[in-house]
């Protein structure tokens, strides 16, 4: 009997190499093959689109039949949870370098998942192939504002029409699965203050296939298993970076400064808000400082796809496109009264009769508090909503604000810089 698959033994890569379609297993290096360290309940799913044709005829004798059909397959939806873990790895610099806070390769790299982030929000992919480009600037640092090359660092802008596409792999135990033409739709951070920091990623790819036969024995190689022929291999990882044959770059170690290291954790009960409001137009600005019970970021891409609707035909989407970005957040704390304390927020907020006030508002989201290790999401221009108050045994408050962009970047982005720094 055929052995089961397990969840616990399943492991999630991205890559921007093709095994599905011919690409050699030397193709995959640490370099543009990258591990992430999911949580239980990952995803990727792919269903279809069906038509039914159904016949009611009058008599004693009708044809009461029913037909369905395929008429297309529809986008595969894949989700992940990861830890959002501090690299250290925050400063640009020439390759092979090994200064404080540099890497191997001198690209910019300070959240285990940095290439995530990158697919996200950018129209350069992680790696061309077989280097690295990364577009988080020296100080670990990513912008959605259109940012020039410099040391470590690419070019990028945020306002693309296409989502960059890459490739996941879902090693579910021995059962491999590519995603092709992947895109990254989608995060959520969550800060729940008994928690340790989580990000969680959704998107989209073309399709959902099973590597067989060759593409298989590839992947294997790499990423550990039982190859075809019943031998096993261990996995073929390099932290370092440097240049090696059939790998891929783990998740939880980075090499900084020549020395490789783990990456560390972030716990959300140091995690902090700050918020400023100026009332009025003319008014003074007013500086909040919360500790939080909850907070969380999200960006979207609202990425939709094209499918033909030809008859007769097994359709299959053909393209996507960025719809609207939207940059949201939430954050709860309790009810206080005081100067710059929650309850005066609150009335501020009320008693404010403009109907849009994000020019002279704005949020800074600390997700770690303000020592290393952190990851800070700064908004610059929020509109925030009515907060609404929750009545239990603690009054709490909970207010949510939209990012949106700056008057200086009007129509080039800006609504998010991203911080972050390990301890």
């Amino acid at each position: 009997m055929a052995s089961l698959n397990l969840q616990r033994n399943s492991e999630v890569f991205m890559s921007t190499v093709d095994l599905l379609n011919g690409a050699a297993v030397t193709a995959m290096t640490p370099e543009n093959t990258w591990k992430l360290e999911v949580l239980a309940g990952f995803a990727a799913t792919s269903s279809s689109a069906t038509q039914d044709i159904t016949s009611l005829e009058s008599g004693t004798t009708p044809d009461r039949s029913q037909q369905r059909f395929n008429t297309a397959i529809n986008p595969v939806d894949w989700n992940l949870q990861v830890y959002l873990r501090p690299t250290g790895v925050v400063t640009g610099a020439a390759a092979d370098t090994t200064d404080a806070g540099t890497t191997q390769t001198g690209n910019v790299k300070p959240v285990a998942d940095w290439f995530m982030w990158q697919a996200l929000v950018s129209n350069t992919a992680p790696a061309d192939g077989t280097d690295e480009q990364s577009v988080w600037a020296s100080g670990g640092k990513l912008s959605t504002t259109v940012v020039a090359a410099a040391t470590g660092s690419h070019s990028t802008r945020s306002n693309f029409s296409t989502a960059q596409e890459n490739h996941m792999y879902f090693k579910m135990d021995n059962v491999v699965y590519q995603v092709s033409n992947a895109t990254v739709n989608q995060v959520t951070v969550d800060a729940g203050i008994e928690e340790i920091a989580t990000t969680t990623w959704t998107g989209f790819g073309t399709t959902l296939k099973e590597l067989t036969g060759t593409p298989r024995d590839s992947a294997i190689s790499v990423f550990g298993g039982i190859l075809n022929d019943g031998t096993s291999v261990t996995a073929n990882s390099n932290s370092s970076e440097a240049t090696v044959t059939a790998a891929y770059h783990p998740f939880n170690q980075m090499n900084v400064a020549g020395s490789i290291g783990t990456n560390s954790f972030i716990k959300n009960r140091l995690s902090a808000i700050e918020f400023h409001h100026q009332p009025s137009a003319g008014g003074a600005d007013v500086k909040y400082t919360f500790p939080v019970t909850a907070l969380s970021f999200d960006y979207n891409n609202n990425i939709t796809y094209l499918t033909p609707e030809e008859l007769a035909n097994l359709n299959e989407p053909i393209g996507q496109f960025t719809g609207t970005r939207a940059v949201t957040g939430s954050a709860t704390m309790y009810l206080r009264a005081g100067d710059t304390e929650s309850a005066q927020f609150l009335r501020n907020i009320q008693n404010d009769s403009r109907t849009s006030s994000a020019q002279t508002s704005n949020a800074n989201l600390i997700i770690g508090g303000t020592t290393a290790p952190y990851v800070a999401f700064q908004l610059d221009a929020v509109q925030f909503e009515f907060p609404s108050l929750a009545v239990e045994d603690v009054i709490s408050m909970s207010v949510n604000f939209v990012a949106q962009e700056t008057t200086a970047n009007k129509g080039s982005g800006g609504e998010v810089t991203i911080f972050a720094a390990k301890s």
